[in-house]
């Protein structure tokens, strides 16, 4: 557990600080979705179509904001390799290939964060479609 616990802390510092905004709009995205989905199973009476249509729409917020923030680490990534080459002449291989990693880490936890939220917002559309 701790080994998987170290890899995933090293994979979230390689893709850099956009990571902690990334994380959290995965981690609001999956609470929404596993709130509705309780509140659908088990017919809370205070869940109204209406307060279930917000939180659809903060959903799709997230939804499109996740890969954003991971197009942004992706450009922050590749800044980071011009710097590396416009510093070192002969092109440091392991300052390039750091500044690449971080975009292309951003750009994947962006995407992570998003289908899943995209299918989860499908999902609760039909729910409240049927309310």
């Amino acid at each position: 557990m701790n080994e998987a616990l170290q890899s995933i802390l090293n994979y979230g510092r390689a893709g850099g600080a956009l990571m902690i905004p990334i994380a959290a709009c995965a981690v609001v995205i999956w609470v929404l979705y596993v709130n509705e989905l309780v509140n659908a199973k088990f017919g809370f009476a205070s869940q109204t179509r209406r307060s279930l249509e917000n939180r659809l729409s903060v959903l799709a917020v997230l939804v499109a904001v996740a890969p954003l923030l991971g197009l942004l680490g992706t450009v922050v990534g590749m800044i980071d390799t011009f710097n590396a080459i416009a510093a070192f002449s002969n092109a440091n291989s392991s300052a390039l290939a750091q500044g690449i990693s971080k975009a292309l880490i951003t750009t994947q936890a962006g995407l992570a964060a998003a289908i899943p939220g995209t299918l989860a917002y499908a999902h609760l559309s039909s729910i409240a479609e049927k309310k």
